[in-house]
């Protein structure tokens, strides 16, 4: 699920329990998922498609005609599945699926897994690449400058996927950070990024706009070693949910056959249950500690819970030249991320299955002996992990 923090946003009562976000200052802010599409496998719609209505989804090209003989616009295309704005009562006429929101889901943690003895051996994920599916990067910053390799902005349909809200930027930072701030450094602080602008300034979007978001990155970046998606919904399950929107599930399954793996918040709603996508059994899913190793109070709990990482407190990059510090799986999920590419850089071979073996299978035990659903196998320990 997707937790996202905001700077300077007094929305402290906005679902503070699905976001898990625990905001330093006085903002938390739900986020939903926005955006357009590019490329050779997406369909970019003209603006005036845009209309007031319910955004729902046709999987086939014979729904997408029916609903558009009953006046939907199609405003979102990507490999065969439609996102269109229908009147609600034909939508509903028509039984067409909704297209579900989804929302962003919120430094010491080197030392606490162990990165900073990886970075010591000479590992610091050079020629490494992690897409990260946000609110965007911030190329200015004095932290991510160096690392930027590329993207899209899905929101305002142009190549530029600046950061316009924050959240994207902390992400980033937490993976490739170069340490202008010693507080602010990244796990792989070499690695390079490719930032997919799939929020808005206010952080909110659309299942259709995180699909294509993944497609527009397994098709045109196979180098990519991770993809990056500290973001979910309100729906939230205790086991796994592979079933619940079978695209999610085939679009991970397409990244990890081009050898990418797909990292995923558990999101913020507690005992509550792992937010979708997080609950998706293929994907490498991360709950949150504090740097006690303390299961955080948000971090979503449940059986599709894979490992857990630092999460709370945690300095990194902001909008402009600004260090922020924040709290939530969001946090959590990008530590992971920075751990594969240092995974990746001592075994270049290794396929996604193998990189996540490593990494449950080196985790320190926390909670109850063994797997268990708050902490699933237990903390990364990336020092372990890249052996």
């Amino acid at each position: 699920m997707i937790d996202i923090q905001f700077k300077n946003k007094s929305i402290t009562n906005l679902i503070p329990v699905i976001l898990g976000t625990y905001n330093v200052k006085n903002v938390l802010v739900a986020v939903m998922i926005a955006s357009l599409v590019l490329s050779s496998s997406l369909t970019i719609v003209p603006a005036e498609a845009k209309q007031e209505g319910k955004r729902v989804l046709a999987f086939t090209d014979e729904e997408a005609k029916k609903a558009v003989a009953q006046g939907c616009k199609v405003v979102q295309e990507t490999r065969g599945l439609k996102a269109l704005v229908c009147n609600p009562v034909v939508a509903d006429a028509l039984g067409l699926q909704e297209d579900i929101q989804m929302f962003a889901v919120d430094a010491g943690a080197n030392q606490q897994i162990g990165a900073t003895t990886v970075q010591t051996s000479g590992n610091t994920g050079a020629g490494r690449v992690i897409a990260i599916l946000d609110t965007g990067y911030n190329k200015d910053h004095p932290e991510l400058a160096s690392s930027y390799a590329g993207g899209y902005d899905f929101v305002n349909n142009d190549p530029d996927p600046m950061d316009d809200n924050g959240h994207g930027s902390h992400v980033a930072g937490l993976i490739t950070a170069d340490g202008v701030s010693s507080s602010a450094k990244g796990v792989a602080p070499d690695v390079g990024i490719i930032a997919v602008k799939v929020l808005d300034a206010s952080g909110s979007g659309y299942f259709s706009s995180i699909i294509s978001g993944m497609n527009w990155v397994i098709d045109n970046y196979p180098n990519v070693d991770a993809i990056s998606m500290s973001l979910g919904s309100s729906k939230t399950f205790k086991g796994t949910c592979d079933n619940y929107m079978p695209t999610m599930t085939n679009a991970i399954t397409a990244a990890k056959n081009k050898g990418i793996t797909v990292v995923i918040a558990a999101g913020n709603s507690g005992n509550a249950g792992v937010a979708f996508p997080g609950c998706i059994s293929s994907a490498l899913t991360v709950g949150a500690v504090d740097k006690n190793d303390n299961i955080a109070s948000f971090s979503g709990r449940g059986s599709a819970v894979d490992v857990t990482a630092p999460g709370v407190s945690l300095n990194s990059s902001w909008l402009g030249s600004s260090y922020y510090t924040a709290s939530g799986t969001s946090m959590a999920t990008p530590v992971v991320s920075g751990t594969v590419a240092l995974i990746k850089s001592a075994h270049n071979d290794w396929t996604p299955n193998q990189v996540i073996n490593s990494i449950t299978s080196t985790a320190k035990d926390l909670g109850a002996k063994g797997f268990d659903t708050s902490y699933g196998y237990g903390r990364i320990v990336a020092s372990l992990a890249v052996k």
